[in-house]
């Protein structure tokens, strides 16, 4: 423990005909802190975290922890000789127990250990809830309806965190206004992943959101709706095939369509076509939007029963069998990695069918980058220009939009069709989901 290099004056204040009393150092409170061990205003800092004046002696031992009760009892002495503290002491046994101590000027200590005052957070506080909501207004720019709902929940949950922020920590506000941001992030990119990949995008890190975290943003918003998932995702697709794993055989059209795990997925040993006698098929058709994909699903298994109309744009018109694969927006890296091996199971071309939008050309670009790896040709498939000018959706860019179209114009090895479909969008200024005509 520092040596004291004064002499001690106290000043006791009794209660009468009781064994307690109030002990302070008969001096000014002190405007330095000198001699001070590293460990020593490790733990300071941390009692003196807390806005309360008075502290009890059982709530400070458990903030030292076990291992470290006598330095935190030698601490707390140091702090009554330098005249910090006044404290509660009980007479047991002959001695004087310490039972609780007050603080006699929290803010000066707090400036010398360089924690904020309760001023100072409050302010912090204050300013990241204003840089949220302009965050968020601006996002509401140009928004479509499809995320009227999530940005509704959203502004919910900010006020909810403006109510509550008088009794939340900095560092927990700023995590879940980053959560927040985040999670508007992760819609309009179109992510799908599991609650371990929204943790990474979110905060850096798989495990960075606890339980409570969690439980407080399932009960702001529709995690499920949102594309983050508590369960590990599947992998649907459809198609004249047989998938070989070493359990058995799936037929896949004996459905419209099946979703599988992605480990059995990842799994599969071979792809085996059912009407192509060259034993290879004609292409890959991913979709983009959910209902979409389903719809085609199911006018190829109508078409399996009887001919299609004539003039009926639909897969079941293919020339070729090629196998249909849901893409779920912008994909997890694990569900990358289920499509790759698949790929590799059954090269053949691409034909991807994404929403008509910035992040539905980029998604469309990044798949596209797994069939140019393995020496395969890509294309979009009805995410064109004249999709756009010809449906009745009149959805606005927003800010998010209209810059990474200008990142898209600036790749040299954009595909014609999609640089055109660019510099359609950035003319008309609007955008589209493929639901309305595929």
């Amino acid at each position: 423990m520092p040596a004291s290099t004064k002499p001690l004056n106290w000043v006791d204040e009794a209660a009468r005909a009781t064994r307690l009393r109030r002990r302070r150092l008969d001096a000014p409170v002190p405007t330095q802190l000198e001699g001070l061990p590293a460990s020593w205003r490790q733990l300071l800092s941390l009692w003196v975290a807390a806005d309360g004046l008075h502290r009890t002696r059982q709530a400070l031992l458990k903030q030292a922890g076990a291992a470290h009760i006598e330095q935190a009892e030698a601490l707390c002495d140091w702090l009554l000789e330098q005249g910090w503290i006044v404290r509660k002491e009980r007479l047991e046994g002959g001695r004087w127990q310490w039972q609780a101590l007050n603080w006699r000027d929290l803010d000066m200590l707090k400036q010398l250990l360089g924690v904020g005052s309760r001023q100072q957070r409050a302010q912090q506080k204050a300013q990241l809830l204003q840089q949220a909501q302009q965050r968020l207004t601006l996002q509401e720019q140009g928004m479509g309806p499809e995320q009227a709902a999530l940005l509704e929940a959203l502004q919910k949950a900010l006020d909810g965190l403006s109510c509550q922020a008088a009794s939340l920590t900095p560092a927990l506000l700023q995590r879940r206004l980053r959560c927040l941001s985040a999670l508007l992030d992760w819609v309009g990119c179109r992510r799908q992943g599991t609650r371990r990949d929204f943790s990474l995008h979110a905060l850096g890190a798989t495990k960075a959101l606890g339980a409570g975290d969690w439980r407080w943003l399932a009960q702001c918003v529709d995690l499920e709706a949102c594309g983050v998932t508590a369960f590990e995702q599947g992998f649907s697709l459809a198609g004249p095939a047989r998938l070989h794993l070493a359990q058995g055989v799936l037929d896949l059209q004996a459905a419209a369509f099946l979703t599988l795990p992605l480990a059995d997925v990842q799994a599969l040993q071979s792809l085996e076509p059912l009407t192509d006698a060259k034993k290879q098929f004609a292409h890959w058709w991913l979709i983009e939007n959910r209902a979409s994909f389903e719809r085609q699903c199911l006018l190829r298994r109508q078409a399996q029963c009887r001919p299609a109309n004539a003039g009926q744009a639909s897969a079941a018109q293919d020339d070729a069998p090629g196998l249909l694969v849901w893409l779920p927006g912008r994909p997890s890296q694990a569900w990358l990695q289920a499509m790759q091996h698949l790929l590799r199971l059954a090269p053949a071309p691409l034909r991807i069918s994404a929403d008509i939008d910035p992040a539905g050309v980029d998604i469309a670009c990044t798949l596209g980058s797994l069939w140019q790896q393995q020496g395969l040709t890509w294309q979009p498939w009805r995410m064109g220009a004249a999709e756009l000018e010809g449906t009745p959706q009149r959805w606005a860019l927003n800010d998010y939009d209209r810059a990474l179209l200008q990142q898209l114009l600036l790749r040299p090895q954009l595909p014609l069709a999609l640089r055109q479909l660019c510099q359609a969008m950035q003319r008309m200024q609007r955008k589209a989901e493929q639901e309305a005509w595929l």
